[in-house]
């Protein structure tokens, strides 16, 4: 597991990767064409790291909580979110599946040139809108309120299967604009 934290620690922060998606209409009716094929088991995520993992870690959600923890010490896990090559980057304790090579393939065809789009698991289970925030190393997770829409967003992950589809978002108040070298945060990160 030591690839996976060499490789999530080359991820872009949030900021890097949501100025790097670019031609967002064209992609986003594109990519529903193609989920739909796939019953929308699958979405969109904007790639990006939240902190750095040391060798042998990954970042493990379990619950409202996600955190680095040793590949070594977790019972069990699977993974939730992929690069565009299929190559997963962050896991979870839940049941997921793995996405097919053919829509994988198709999947780096569309984002040929984007290194900040990658493939991540939706559950049959609805989802509501969350708001996340970091402390530390560990990102948390609470629903979302109506206060909270009112900050500036950040979409970090999609699901074009949904009449609504942002299904997470964030936004970040830091005094440094990364959270990968544990900037330390004045404010949340907004999912929904």
């Amino acid at each position: 597991m030591t690839v996976v934290a060499k490789t999530y620690n080359k991820l872009p922060t949030l900021i890097e990767a949501d100025e790097k998606f670019r031609d967002r209409e064209p992609f986003f009716a594109a990519v529903s064409v193609l989920l739909s094929q796939y019953n929308y088991g699958f979405g969109v995520c904007l790639i990006h790291a939240h902190c750095t993992l040391a060798d042998g870690e990954i970042m493990l959600a379990r619950g409202a909580i996600s955190e680095p923890v040793l590949a070594s010490e977790a019972s069990a896990y699977n993974p939730e979110r992929w690069l565009p090559s299929g190559e997963p980057y962050e896991f979870t304790v839940r049941p997921t599946r793995t996405p097919p090579r053919e829509l994988v393939a198709a999947f780096r065809e569309l984002t040929r040139g984007s290194e900040v789009l990658g493939l991540c698991y939706i559950s049959d289970e609805e989802q509501e809108p969350q708001i996340e925030w970091t402390e530390g190393r560990k990102n948390m997770t609470r629903p979302l309120t109506e206060p909270d829409r009112a900050a500036q967003i950040v979409e970090t992950q999609w699901n074009p299967g949904r009449v609504d589809p942002v299904v997470m978002a964030c936004v970040i108040y830091c005094e440094s604009m990364t959270t990968k070298n544990g900037g330390k945060h004045t404010g949340t990160y907004v999912l929904f």
